[in-house]
């Protein structure tokens, strides 16, 4: 018998860490019914709350 310590048992992969990271974006989705319009209006809605500037990359910009 091996007295070897296997590495991938004591260290956690990045699996683990892409579950947890699904869980929490399958959480908010939910909380917002799964509808990305209303999930994007209440982040807007906090964009104007906050007081900070907000850019807007949708603005056509001037040729030179």
């Amino acid at each position: 018998m091996s007295k070897t310590t296997d590495i991938r048992a004591s260290k956690p992969t990045g699996d683990v860490v892409l579950k947890e990271i699904w869980r929490i974006k399958d959480t908010l989705s939910a909380s917002y019914g799964h509808a990305v319009d209303r999930r994007f209006a209440e982040a807007r809605e906090r964009q104007k709350r906050s007081g900070h500037p907000v850019v807007n990359l949708q603005t056509k910009r001037r040729k030179a």
